[in-house]
């Protein structure tokens, strides 16, 4: 789709980037190291996960799912603490037929890899541009706008735990606001620029990783979201 192809999102027309625009992949905002869960985070990010968590530093996307393990009773995350939404939002997945509407888009990735089934994946930039996706278990993640990048992020205001630790409803306060999709690398730069958080940002398909790690060791079949 080109740059004076507009796309019509929700009643309004905005202008969608072409798939083969939008900036390079590089700098320290960006991971983009195989594995995504071993690359080092931004510093300013790695403090402010730690003031979260109540910890040191948090080095790496391993180490801080590492981390929520520890606050979630060491166990993989489940479908009961997916940010579900009670109203329809931009954020959704489509399960056979079924739509499930997320307070963030990545829960649709999270579902596709709790289930092992494929999610047709929907949401929208901050800017309204629409980010499509089909999520395949833990294997595939196919995307469009095909260089779609996903941001990761912290509230640069957040404040240490008390002596329990964080909740998850402090956790998703602070970090889910800035867990985005765009539907190119300019698009999150701009956006990166403007927000009160410390954040970082890596190619759409390495969701997958994440994902993978998060649902890990999940012995029972799960049949319902």
């Amino acid at each position: 789709m080109s740059e004076n192809n507009p796309e019509r999102v929700k009643g309004r027309t905005v202008d969608a980037p072409n798939s083969s625009d939008g900036g390079e992949l590089s700098g320290p905002r960006w991971l983009t190291e195989t594995p995504v869960l071993e690359a080092n985070l931004p510093e300013d990010l790695q403090r402010l996960l730690g003031r979260l968590l109540g910890e040191e530093p948090v080095d790496t996307l391993d180490e801080w799912i590492e981390a929520v393990r520890r606050h979630t009773d060491g166990g993989p995350i489940n479908t009961e603490q997916l940010c579900h939404a009670s109203t329809p939002t931009p954020h959704w997945g489509e399960l056979q037929g079924t739509r499930y509407h997320f307070q963030c888009f990545y829960d649709a990735v999270v579902l596709s890899a709790l289930i092992d089934e494929p999610v047709d994946v929907r949401t929208e930039s901050p800017r309204g541009w629409a980010v499509n996706a089909t999520a395949v278990g833990t294997d595939a993640l196919e995307v469009s706008p095909e260089n779609a990048v996903f941001s990761f992020g912290v509230e640069k205001t957040v404040t240490p735990p008390d002596m329990d630790g964080p909740s998850p409803v402090d956790v998703y306060a602070a970090v889910c606001p800035y867990v985005r999709a765009f539907p190119h690398p300019d698009g999150y730069l701009r956006w990166a620029d403007d927000v009160p958080a410390a954040t970082v940002a890596m190619p759409l398909p390495g969701a997958t990783d994440v994902a993978a790690a998060l649902v890990e060791s999940v012995s029972e079949e799960v049949t319902e979201v």
